[in-house]
């Protein structure tokens, strides 16, 4: 079951989004791993996934020359296995393995004379287990990331362009994958994501 809406405003210049949906789903395959890269499917009986989905995009000029894009996107959701049974051990009622109920972003691309530009962008993304028992979840983690460039585009097909941007500004640690159900002594469920780091780039093309 799903519904939802679309809806413009303002005269286009503001759009939002809404989506509802409540699905079970039989015979759902999870993946189980059984040596060093080697995974089997198990089938996970009956899980429930249900939410909502949020978004919107807002364009407005600010001031001569200057014009602001600005989006948010959200959703919210209840994911759990109904029925599932696995070798004696029942996990029905527990957590989706791998999935956040939660998953949050939203930026902006700022556009100014002399064709420069800004964006910046956020992503918010919730605690998740890592297992079917649910003993073990990987942390909730914010990332902020935002560059500067600029850009020149000619009819003739001339295309040039520099940017400058930083990823990670706040220095985060998180873990950038995941491998759910890992095992072992020290199972490793983490691969964690780059800390702060910077970047440059210069781009030159000619469309004939």
């Amino acid at each position: 079951m799903e519904a939802g809406s679309k809806i413009y405003l303002l005269h286009n210049r503001l759009y939002t989004d809404v989506e509802v949906y409540r699905m079970e789903i039989k015979d759902l395959l999870v993946a189980q791993r059984v040596g060093d890269d080697q995974y089997i499917g198990i089938n996970a009986g009956k899980t429930l996934h249900e939410g909502v989905e949020w978004s919107a995009r807002f364009s407005h000029a600010v001031a001569k020359g200057f014009y602001l894009t600005q989006y948010a996107a959200a959703s919210v959701g209840r994911y759990r296995f109904m029925s599932f049974n696995n070798n004696g051990t029942d996990y029905s009622g527990n957590k989706l393995t791998g999935v956040p109920s939660t998953k949050v972003n939203a930026g902006f691309t700022l556009s100014m004379p002399l064709n420069l530009y800004l964006t910046a962008d956020y992503y918010y993304t919730g605690d998740l287990p890592m297992n079917d028992a649910n003993t073990v979840f990987a942390d909730s983690y914010n990332l902020l990331n935002a560059k500067i460039g600029w850009s020149y585009f000619r009819e003739s097909g001339l295309s040039i362009g520099a940017a400058f941007g930083v990823n990670n500004i706040t220095n985060t640690h998180y873990a950038s994958m995941v491998l759910v159900n890992a095992t072992g002594i020290n199972p490793r469920y983490y691969y964690p994501g780059l800390p702060v780091n910077y970047y440059g780039n210069v781009m030159v093309s000619y469309t004939f």
